[in-house]
Formats: structure tokens, sequence, C-alpha cells
């Protein structure tokens, strides 16, 4: 059914492919017509995720090519049928300009700082008036930083700190507008189309605090990016809070406007990094099963920590526990449980990890020499700089100590040292070349 195939594809804008992958298209078309569509849900709490999550947007957004309303049928295994009527879709006159939904466990309670994501942390906690040592909501502050600009790799936390914002200034009666920078340009565009831009930006000016993720999105889309400078001036100087988040720097954003760039950082830019001790992955693995009422023996939790390393991939591996033992809430999950659930995310784990080659031969491709020049001993620049860049990332993305980063090279632990500390300076003087070529190999190391 290709209506509900492009539908599908629609949402990873909203939820992302690993959300929809694990929720959506785990459910079993069972038949359709032009006009209804039988699903089928593995299970309760995977019915309940599809209501909750699926059918406001299907709402507004699935109709057939005729523009007739379809009728989504949905049945959990082994149970009758339960069946949801769609409404109309919308017309450019009905559209509506709302926020993406946010994710329940999405809170300050539920978020591992770790060791170097304090001030992150305590200044989203402080604007939102969340005291994370009582666990209270105190008074808001009247003063704050504006905007909030928070960069890091992916799989570091942003979307989690930022969703948590949204959820804790919308329990005070702010009107807050949580949205991707996808879902901003997708608005742009309709707008546009519609002529409804008077109602685009009455909607998106008049609000408390506007909160965009991943901003770099926003790159070549003049349009849109003239739109968030305009909505950008009115929130800014009305008073209003404005969050944002990227993977990188203002100063190493490309194809973005000068004029944007230089307002993201007026008030304060927060770098924020993923969680790589053992004792943090442990938290939040104990917190977010928790907070589904499940829980995991010694051993199991053991598995899940030496076999899922990075935040992103424990939080895959605790989605698929969450959705295949819902019906088992409250129990005591043992490793010989878990171990063939988790197995393909294991090996996929081990397939697509990160590792000093993998460092090396990203860089390498980058610069378009071989992994073999990187490691030689030639001190021409167009290697020593390439060499440096893979010496920074194998401290900054593998946390590997100066001495291994020396043993990978053939060098000594000093010039290791030297090394990145030549390039973390480059970073600060904001080196267009360096920066160019980081951006290059940190898109490509997101894709590990």
């Amino acid at each position: 059914m290709q209506a509900w195939e492009e539908y599908v594809l629609s949402l990873e804008k909203t939820f992302g492919k690993k959300a929809i992958d694990e929720w959506v298209r785990t459910l079993n078309v069972l038949k359709f017509d032009a006009c209804n569509l039988y699903l089928e849900a593995s299970d309760a709490f995977h019915a309940s995720w599809v209501e909750e999550h699926l059918l406001p947007s299907a709402k507004k957004r699935l109709y057939n090519n005729n523009g007739h309303e379809i009728k989504i049928h949905l049945k959990v295994r082994g149970e009758l049928e339960k069946t949801t009527q769609v409404e109309p879709p919308p017309t450019e006159s009905t559209f509506q300009y709302t926020s993406d939904p946010l994710h329940l466990h999405c809170t300050y309670e539920q978020y591992v700082a770790g060791s170097k994501n304090h001030i992150p942390f305590h200044v989203l906690c402080k604007l939102t008036g969340f005291n994370p040592i009582t666990g209270q909501c105190e008074e808001t502050p009247k003063e704050s930083y504006n905007p909030i600009y928070l960069y890091g790799p992916s799989g570091s936390g942003k979307t989690h700190l930022l969703m948590s914002a949204a959820t804790l200034l919308t329990i005070r009666g702010l009107k807050v507008f949580y949205i991707s920078a996808d879902t901003f340009t997708e608005h742009v565009v309709k707008a546009i189309r519609s002529g409804q831009m008077q109602k685009f930006r009455s909607a998106y000016r008049h609000i408390d605090v506007l909160i965009i993720d991943d901003v770099h999105h926003f790159s070549r889309k003049n349009a849109t990016q003239e739109e968030l400078f305009h909505t950008f001036n009115t929130l800014h100087t009305a008073g209003k809070q404005i969050i944002l988040s990227s993977p990188m720097n203002p100063r190493q954003l490309e194809d973005i406007e000068e004029r944007l760039v230089s307002r993201f950082e007026w008030g304060i830019t927060l770098p924020i990094d993923r969680l790589l001790e053992a004792s943090d992955l442990l938290k939040l693995l104990e917190l977010r099963l928790s907070f589904y009422e499940l829980y995991l023996k010694k051993e199991a939790i053991d598995f899940m920590i030496s076999s899922f390393t990075t935040p992103a991939t424990l939080s895959e591996a605790i989605d698929e526990l969450i959705r295949r033992f819902a019906p088992k809430r409250g129990t005591l999950l043992s490793s010989e449980a878990v171990l063939p659930v988790l197995a393909k995310l294991v090996q996929k784990n081990e397939e697509v990890s990160l590792s000093p080659e993998k460092v090396l031969s990203l860089v390498a491709d980058s610069f378009g020499i071989k992994t073999e020049d990187i490691l030689s001993k030639s001190q021409s620049r167009e290697i020593v700089l390439p060499r440096q860049i893979s010496m920074y990332l194998l401290r900054k993305e593998l946390k590997m100590p100066y001495i291994k980063i020396g043993n990978v090279f053939s060098r000594d632990h000093s010039t290791v040292m030297s090394s990145i500390k030549q390039i973390t300076k480059s970073i600060e003087t904001q080196d267009k070349d360096l920066f160019y070529y980081l951006n290059d190999i940190q898109r490509k190391l997101a894709n590990v």
C-alpha cells in the first residue's frame, strides 16, 4: 500500500528511523483496500505505543490519492480487532503548526550527566527551575542565558536534555515549541506553498520558548534560514527563551548565514560529550529499565554493559528489551532470557563499532590519502595534519590513553600530546581548513 509506505517514511523525520523500524515497521499489515488498513501489533504494549504516537499523526497525514480518509483497524495478536477512525486529511486552511512529540522517558530524573556534562545539565535545570539534588521543581529564575546552544556528537544526550526542558516548561504553563530543524523546514515549506506565512509567523512568534534540535540541518535552506532569522529576532527581542542543538559549535556550521551563526552565539554555547564510563552506562541502563518496570539479574546487566559501550547502542538494546518484555513488567530477567533477544544487535554492534583502524580509514578517505601514509614517518604538511587529526579523534572519540595512541603511530606519548594540543588550539582559533576536514570526518563518524 503506497500511501502507508510513504506515511511510514515521513514519520522518520519526527521519530527517527530507529524508532520507526522498531515500532511501526514491525506492525503486521494483514490486508488493505483503498480506504481501510488492517494492522496487527505484537502485544498490548506495542498497540499502546501505536495509539499514543502513531494515530494522532495519522489523523492529519494518512489518506489515499483521492484525498479520502483511511480507516486504521488495529488489533493485538490473539485478540479481537479494534477499529480506529482516522479523520479526513487536513486541508490547507486547517493545517496546524504544532510541536514534535516528546518521549516519556526524556526527563531530568532519567538523564545521566556523567563526569563531563554537569554544566549543560545544570544550566537547563536552572532555566526550568528543577533542583537535581532534591528532584523537586522550584521557582523559575527570571534571568537566563539566551539563546542556549548545546553541541556534541550523536548519542551525547542533547535531545534528551531538550525534551526534558520542554516537558518541564510546558508543565509550568508556558507555551513551548519543541521541534527538529526538519520539522521547522517542513512548516516553512507548507506555509509558502499554501500562502499561510502569516499563520506560520503567528504560530511561531507568539510562544514563550522555542527549542530546535539539529540546527545544522538548516544548511543550504535559504528560505528556512530567512524565516528562522526573523523568528529568532522577534522572540529574542521579546525576551522569550530560545534553546538550540547541533553536533558542532556555531563556527563549524556549514552553509548557514553568518547573521544566524552570530545570533546562535549571543547567549551561552555549551559542549556536551558522550558517556563512555561503565558506571555512567550502568546508571543509564538501570534508570531507563526501572522507568518501564523491567529489571535484570546481575549477569544480564554485566552482559549489557560489556556488549553495548556507547549510549546510542545501549539505548537501542534497552528499547528492544522494552518492546519484547513489556508484558513481563516487574519480573527479574536473566541473561538466558536477554541474550537471544539481543543477539542480532550484538552482531550489528560488533560490525559497525568504532575502532582505531576505522578512524584512520575515515581520516585518510577525507584527505584522499592512504592509511599507510598517516602511519608513515613523513613530515610533509599533507601527512602531518591528518596524522594529528587522527590522534585527536582517537583521544576524543575512543578515549584512548596517550601511550596507546602513541603505540598505534609508533611514537612516544609526548608527541601525541603535542599533536592533540595543536589541533585543539586550531579549533579554538577557528581554523577554517581544519573545520572543513573535521566536519567531513565527523559526518562519517556519525554514520558509524
